[in-house]
């Protein structure tokens, strides 16, 4: 019958139609990311294909920001771990200025008590990291809070445009 008992579900498919996979979780933080952007008044499109490193394009007064979206939930050390990078061929590389302008991470746990919190970083301060630690509560002992300054950042964006 397989290795799970009468009664028992498959751990994989926590949701209906088995949507607790980290392609689902992606697509849902770039819905949400784009719906959370036009709500404080930014134009939001994604690309026609899946094949650019950017996932959603923010219309700011001046220019378009091309922004690579994550979701963590995965707590490491008090904090919260994040790829900052894609995968090839050649194996895991990091973001360049060349790709995206600004990778967005939104961090919900039990922890968050259901709010969001987002992260909106700058590609230059990744400094071709693969993998980043953030700390929406401060508890790295050591001090050091590298992307803490970019917590709920959306300034960085620019001002969103007027609507008439």
């Amino acid at each position: 019958m397989g290795k799970f008992r009468e009664g028992e579900r498959n751990p994989s498919a926590r949701r209906a139609g088995g949507r607790d996979n980290s392609k689902h979780k992606g697509a849902m933080a770039e819905m949400q990311f784009m719906l959370d952007a036009a709500r404080r008044g930014f134009g939001v499109a994604r690309p026609f294909v899946d094949n650019e490193r950017y996932d959603v394009i923010v219309d700011a007064p001046r220019r378009l920001w091309r922004v690579q979206v994550k979701a963590s939930g995965a707590v490491h050390y008090q904090g919260f771990g994040v790829r900052a990078c894609w995968r090839s061929s050649q194996g895991h590389m990091p973001y360049t200025k060349e790709q995206i302008d600004f990778m967005a991470v939104v961090i919900e746990s039990r922890r968050t008590r259901g709010r969001r919190i987002w992260y909106v970083i700058p590609v230059r301060a990744l400094g071709g990291r693969l993998h980043i630690n953030l700390y929406p509560f401060g508890c790295r002992k050591d001090g050091e809070e590298r992307f803490e300054r970019y917590k709920e950042a959306w300034t960085l964006l620019g001002e969103p445009r007027k609507r008439e």
